[in-house]
C-alpha cells in the first residue's frame, strides 16, 4: 500500500473497491460500454516483458500514482528484480537494464491513465477487467499485479475478475485459449469483450476478432487515446 496524504485517491481508492464489488454482483450493464475489457500485459500494460527479467520482481518501487499529478499520493508503481552480487562486488541486473541499471516493471503512463479512470468513473461500475497474456514467466506477471498500485491501496489484482496468464495446460500461445477460458468463466459473450493487445509477436487480436470480440492493436504499448478508440470502436459494432 502507497503512502501519502489522502483526499483525491481515498475517494478514488472507494469507487474503485465498489466498482469491483459491483462489477461481480451486478447483473446490469452500460448499454454504450463492455461488459468485460481484456489486456494484453508484456508490452501492452507494461514494460519490460517478464522473460527479460532475471527474477522475481518483488521490491516495490513508490512514485506518484497519477502520471498527470507529481504531488499525487505516493503508491506502489512499479516492481524491481533484486540485484544479484557477481565476484568482485559488482552487481549482475540480468537481461533489461534501465539507464540506471535497474529492473523494474512499470505500467505506460496511458495504461495507468486508463486503468485509473475505470477504476475511479462511476459509468464503469459494471464493467469487468479480466487479462489475457501468453507470459513466459506467469508468476513474475502475477507478483507484478499483486504489487502494482493503481489508485491509493487499490492493486491491478484488485480490480481484475478473469486473469489468464501463461501458455500451460488449458492455454496456448495463441489466445484464442485464454478467450475461451474468459468466456467460460464469465459466461460473457464474446462480443460484448473488448481486447487490448501490442500485437507485437503475433496478431492475436486479429485471432480473437474471429469470434466476434472487438479489438485493438497497441504496438506502442497502451495509451489513453487507444483505450478510448476502443470504447468507441466497440460501442460503433453494437449498432452494425
Amino acid at each position: 500500500m502507497g503512502k501519502g496524504s489522502s483526499g483525491g485517491d481515498d475517494r478514488a481508492q472507494s469507487t474503485a473497491t465498489s466498482s469491483s464489488s459491483s462489477c461481480q454482483n451486478d447483473g446490469s450493464t452500460h448499454p454504450d460500454l463492455p461488459s468485460i475489457v481484456v489486456f494484453d500485459l508484456d508490452d501492452c500494460l507494461w514494460t519490460p516483458e517478464m522473460h527479460e527479467l532475471s527474477g522475481t520482481p518483488s521490491i516495490p518501487v513508490e512514485g506518484p500514482l497519477d502520471p498527470d499529478d507529481p504531488m499525487s499520493p505516493l503508491g506502489t508503481v512499479g516492481m524491481k528484480v533484486p540485484s544479484r552480487r557477481r565476484g568482485g562486488g559488482r552487481f549482475d541486473w540480468g537481461g533489461y537494464d534501465r539507464d540506471d541499471g535497474e529492473e523494474i516493471v512499470e505500467l505506460y503512463p496511458g495504461a495507468r491513465q486508463a486503468l485509473r479512470e475505470i477504476a475511479t468513473d462511476p459509468k464503469y461500475r459494471s464493467v469487468r477487467v479480466a487479462v489475457a497474456s501468453t507470459s513466459l514467466e506467469p508468476s513474475y506477471s502475477r507478483a507484478c499485479l499483486d504489487g502494482i498500485e493503481v489508485v491509493e491501496g487499490v492493486t491491478m489484482r484488485d480490480m481484475i475478475s478473469y486473469a489468464q496468464i501463461g501458455r500451460s495446460g488449458e492455454l496456448s500461445s495463441r489466445k484464442t485459449s485464454h478467450f475461451r477460458q474468459i468466456q467460460e468463466e464469465s459466461k460473457v459473450p464474446y462480443k460484448e469483450m473488448l481486447f487490448f493487445d501490442d500485437c507485437n509477436w503475433g496478431d492475436h487480436v486479429g485471432d480473437v476478432e474471429k469470434f466476434g470480440v472487438v479489438g485493438v492493436r497497441t504496438p506502442q504499448g497502451l495509451r489513453l487515446q487507444d483505450f478510448h478508440h476502443g470504447l468507441d470502436k466497440w460501442k460503433s459494432s453494437q449498432h452494425v
